[in-house]
């Protein structure tokens, strides 16, 4: 495994336990180097010095047993020569423990010999010294000078020559350690600083690498987090390492990702919804000249059923002229049942375009629903995302308003519509009624010429039922005015709701996202155009006059659903 593609805290622990290992490896040959320097040390000091020590304490006892007894001897006093006599014995008493720690020591196989021989020349003195102080303590001078001339001065020089030599062999023996120890010093401080190069250079190049790929990954996430923050999304990472910042890269462009998806669905629900708002306007616009027509043909019939009242009085006061009023009566009848049958037609009509308004209105209803969904998804992905999707968050608040204004004005335009669709289906029964009189007035005239003697009866049941007519009329022309306030009301509502859904295609514009994902988002919204809109528009022209019952009955469940929205 790469060294880049471990964690930080791994790589952390690897650059601390290099260095902690050079530390030990010349810690450890520091203290290999001390105890070797120690252990030479003592050698020298207990195999050397202490056993060299000794014997030159020896041989300076030596030499002093031997001037003492010449001075005593020269000086041929017995007092001198029994001081002497005590000194030699005293100096030697002392020897023995010198003499001990000098073979304790451990001698080198040069040594030995010469330490053998220093024992033999150093017995053979002792033994003519004790020659010697006997002669001075029988103060027999002459013969302790002969002794002392002729033996102990020689086994002095023999003595001495030993002692020369252990202390050149010793000394040569220890410049030889020291040379040695001081080459083992020179490699050993070669190794340890070999061994802190090499720990500083590794540890430098770890401590680089790390360093790089910290910065190198923290620049790749402020990079991006500045590219988000200004707008621009769909940012390309590239992670190098599988470290903590590795994974944050990798959760940084989950997030762009995410951001990217939630904007390119927020502009193409915008778009779709500013889309559907134009077409509702337009259709409103086509229903309100629709209404408007309505109204005027409504007015004409007021008109014509005014006549046909005056007309139908007039037979009634004539009875004498029941011939000729009946067939004038036959024809204006035959006219009015005309003038019904335009009536029930639009009055179906009326009844079809206020369908339409519903549906509509309904469509309004679902896409302010999906617009707050969208919005509020937006808003909770935009929480998620912390301090980098305030801005975010702001505008979908805004989308969330819209939504539910357009969900309020919708609700207004049902409870208006309801309202019509109730005046329009009173109307309706008013314009069947008249039909149905001027069926009976058609054929009461058909058989005016054989009851005559009923022409004053059947007169004013005319009359009274073309009042009737009248009354429904003109009620008709009122639910007329009342539509047509309405569709002009939905005809404001519409545009207001495109003039919001501009705002929000511009506050979703902020957000920069690739070409294919706009080319995406458009093929939504054509779809949603092709298969929305213009679907619902086309199923509304097609409903019949017919189904205004189940209108009615469904209008109370549309109105609760409303009322639950905007609750929502």
């Amino acid at each position: 495994m790469s060294f880049l593609h471990l964690s930080i805290k791994m790589r952390l622990m690897i650059t601390l336990g290099v260095v902690s290992l050079m530390l030990v490896v010349v810690g450890m040959l520091g203290v290999r180097d001390l105890q070797h320097s120690n252990r030479s040390l003592q050698d020298i000091y207990a195999n050397k010095l202490v056993p060299s020590n000794a014997l030159s304490i020896v041989f300076a006892q030596l030499g002093s047993e031997r001037a003492t007894a010449i001075g005593a001897a020269n000086a041929a006093s017995a007092k001198k020569a029994d001081a002497a006599v005590a000194s030699v014995h005293q100096q030697e008493a002392g020897q023995d423990a010198l003499l001990k720690t000098f073979h304790g020591a451990e001698l080198s196989k040069r040594e030995r010999p010469l330490a053998k021989r220093f024992d033999v020349d150093q017995a053979r003195m002792n033994t003519d010294l004790a020659a010697a102080t006997s002669a001075l303590a029988a103060h027999n001078y002459g013969a302790a000078v002969k002794i002392l001339d002729d033996k102990v001065d020689a086994d002095y020089a023999a003595t001495k020559r030993d002692v020369v030599a252990l202390f050149d062999l010793q000394t040569s023996m220890a410049r030889t350690t020291y040379t040695q120890d001081e080459q083992h010093a020179e490699s050993s401080a070669g190794i340890a600083y070999v061994a802190m190069a090499l720990g500083l250079g590794l540890s430098m190049l770890l401590s680089i690498l790390l360093i790089r790929s910290i910065t190198r990954s923290l620049g790749t996430a402020m990079r991006v987090a500045d590219n988000i923050a200004a707008g621009r999304l769909e940012n390309p990472i590239e992670i190098t390492t599988r470290d903590e910042l590795g994974r944050l890269l990798q959760s940084l462009s989950r997030m762009d990702s995410k951001l990217a998806g939630i904007v390119r669905e927020v502009r193409g629900s915008s778009a779709s919804v500013g889309t559907a708002a134009r077409q509702i306007a337009q259709g409103n616009d086509d229903l309100s000249q629709r209404t408007q027509e309505q109204a005027s043909s409504l007015e004409e019939t007021a008109s014509s059923m005014e006549e046909m009242t005056a007309t139908v009085k007039q037979n009634a006061d004539n009875a004498s002229h029941a011939n000729q009023l009946a067939r004038s009566a036959r024809e204006q009848a035959e006219r009015g049942g005309e003038v019904a049958s335009k009536a029930v037609l639009a009055m179906g009509e009326v009844n079809t375009s206020s369908r339409k308004i519903a549906d509509i209105v309904s469509l309004i209803d679902e896409i302010a629903f999906q617009t707050n969904l969208l919005a509020l998804n937006a808003a909770v992905e935009a929480a998620r995302a912390g301090e980098q999707g305030r801005g975010f968050a702001v505008v979908a608040s805004e989308v969330r308003n819209l939504a539910q204004r357009a969900a309020g004005a919708a609700k207004e335009i049902k409870t208006l519509i309801a309202d019509s669709v109730e005046k329009v289906t009173v109307g309706t029964e008013l314009v069947g009624q008249s039909g149905r009189t001027l069926e009976d007035i058609v054929g009461s005239v058909r058989k005016v010429t054989e009851i005559v003697a009923e022409i004053a009866a059947a007169s004013q049941e005319q009359s009274s039922g073309i009042d009737q007519v009248n009354t429904a009329v003109m009620q008709m022309d009122e639910v007329t005015q009342q539509n047509a306030a309405l569709v002009e009301e939905a005809s404001a509502a519409s545009r207001a709701m495109q003039e919001q859904a501009e705002v929000l295609q511009r506050q979703v514009a902020f957000f920069t996202v690739a070409d294919g994902a706009a080319a995406s988002g458009g093929k939504d919204t054509r779809n949603i155009e092709e298969d929305s809109a213009p679907a619902r528009i086309m199923r509304v022209a097609e409903l019949s006059a017919r189904k205004l019952v189940e209108t009615q009955a469904a209008l109370p469940a549309k109105v609760e659903l409303a009322e639950s929205w905007a609750e929502f």
